[in-house]
């Protein structure tokens, strides 16, 4: 898979000056409620517009009652500030999107066919409304925390839904909550790297394919995944070392990798939000002229660290002693097992690129992208060709693997990893070979180890 690009803004049609909706005043039979109600709704309009047009961080108060047609005196009557109007218009779109997705399975009994409309509805809503689509799965990670734990809860309630949707089988499996959640993750990441790239309208031709890769996993080895035990020898955490080799020659490049290594303890220590540009020429004991040589300011260097250091973690964890004369799904396996391993080691790499790899925004979510790129293509080598068949099968599969792997690192579980790390194989492996014979590649691993 090629790095994902930037971001496509969607140009308005009217300029921030220009009201895109005519002013509704009291009157003769229109309550004041009935005003209130449509301020409110000019008001979300105006933030789906700019927010999922051109992004959060290009949204002030001003321009939305300017697009909204609406004072800003009954702007703040309606909301704190554009924090809490992008909460609430979230919550909004969430539930107009979940609406639609349940309208869209009425009358239907058939379990797949249900199923089949449900994920055809949210492609569509995407491909029609690619403005909300990108307020509600991207710029979250611009606006903070109090939006990223609603998107949690968002997540949350799609999970419920893909579980619920799986029990109306005839036969229904036993699938873990967490293989569900990697269901939900893959999806939004297929969806979301669409809306980074201005590709919104590809959503509808893969719906199917969306379909076909969830259910994949709907099989009993899903159910036997619990009684899998995590390989001995891949509970030794590795030595944060491991991962800090860098290649570089000169003296520019020792400096580059002085303030890559000091960016990353700092990181680890106090968090993003502690880190100056001083801060870091001190740990690193380098001076400003070199800093300037390679990062424009903090969030520049940051993102140069965490891509590094993830990155060389990703290609540690691929070069193993199995990678010559192993079958293609055993190093995957192992490849899983091993990066499990490495985020258990090294608390540095937990923190970059999980704890902290969202402070920047949406630059850091374009980072996370191209890093779980790096470990799709570590994957894909040697695929079997169904697996490359399924435009999405392999993108859906590593965004669920990293989210879960996230999820346990911010949640302070990453010593967990390898109890769930059969689990993240079988995400890998269930897609392309099939799901019998991806609970047995992992028993397998397991007595090799």
């Amino acid at each position: 898979m090629a790095a994902t690009p930037e971001a496509a803004p969607i140009s308005r049609a009217a300029a921030p000056s220009e009201a895109l909706y005519g002013k509704l005043n009291p009157g003769p039979g229109l309550q004041a409620q009935e005003v209130a109600s449509h301020q409110r709704a000019r008001i979300h309009s105006a933030m789906i517009e700019i927010a999922g047009g051109e992004g959060y961080e290009s949204v002030t108060v001003r321009e939305l009652v300017n697009l909204a047609g609406v004072s800003t005196r009954a702007f703040y009557l309606h909301f704190r500030d554009k924090e809490d109007c992008f909460l609430r218009t979230y919550e909004l779109v969430v539930q107009r999107t979940t609406t639609r997705i349940v309208a869209a399975q009425n009358g239907e009994r058939g379990w797949l066919e249900r199923m089949r409309r449900a994920f055809e509805a949210f492609a569509n809503e995407i491909a029609r409304e690619p403005r909300s689509a990108r307020l509600a799965l991207v710029e979250p990670y611009a606006v903070g925390p109090t939006a990223l734990e609603m998107v949690r809860r968002t997540d949350c309630l799609f999970e419920a839904m893909v579980a619920e949707s799986l029990a109306r089988a005839p036969e229904p499996f036993e699938i873990p909550p967490l293989v569900i959640k990697g269901m939900v993750a893959g999806v939004s990441r297929v969806a979301r790297a669409r809306l980074l790239s201005g590709r919104a309208g590809d959503m509808p031709g893969l719906a199917r394919q969306l379909q076909r890769w969830v259910l994949s996993f709907n099989d009993p080895a899903a159910g036997r995944l619990k009684g899998l035990d995590p390989r001995p020898n891949e509970r030794r955490p590795l030595s944060p070392e491991a991962t800090l080799p860098f290649m570089g020659q000169s003296l520019r490049e020792d400096d580059r990798t002085l303030i890559l290594t000091a960016v990353a303890k700092l990181v680890a220590s106090e968090g993003y939000s502690q880190l100056t540009i001083p801060r870091i020429r001190t740990a690193a004991g380098v001076s400003r002229r070199n800093f300037n040589t390679y990062f424009e300011g903090v969030e520049d260097c940051f993102l140069a660290a965490l891509e590094r250091r993830a990155t060389t973690a990703i290609r540690a964890a691929a070069e193993h002693e199995y990678a010559s004369g192993d079958d293609w799904a055993r190093r995957v396996d192992t490849t899983v097992s091993r990066l499990c391993a490495r985020i258990i080691g090294d608390p540095l790499l937990s923190r970059l690129a999980f704890v902290d790899a969202f402070a920047p925004g949406i630059a850091g979510l374009r980072c996370r992208e191209n890093i779980t790129t790096s470990l799709a293509k570590s994957f894909d080598a040697g695929a079997p060709p169904c697996l490359g068949s399924e435009e999405v099968a392999s993108e859906a599969s590593i965004g669920a693997i990293w989210a879960i792997l996230h999820h346990y690192a911010v949640t302070g579980r990453t010593a967990e990893l390898p109890r769930i790390a059969p689990t993240l194989s079988y995400l890998a492996l269930a897609p392309a070979i099939g799901a019998p014979a991806a609970e047995e590649t992992i028993r397998d691993g397991q007595e090799r180890h």
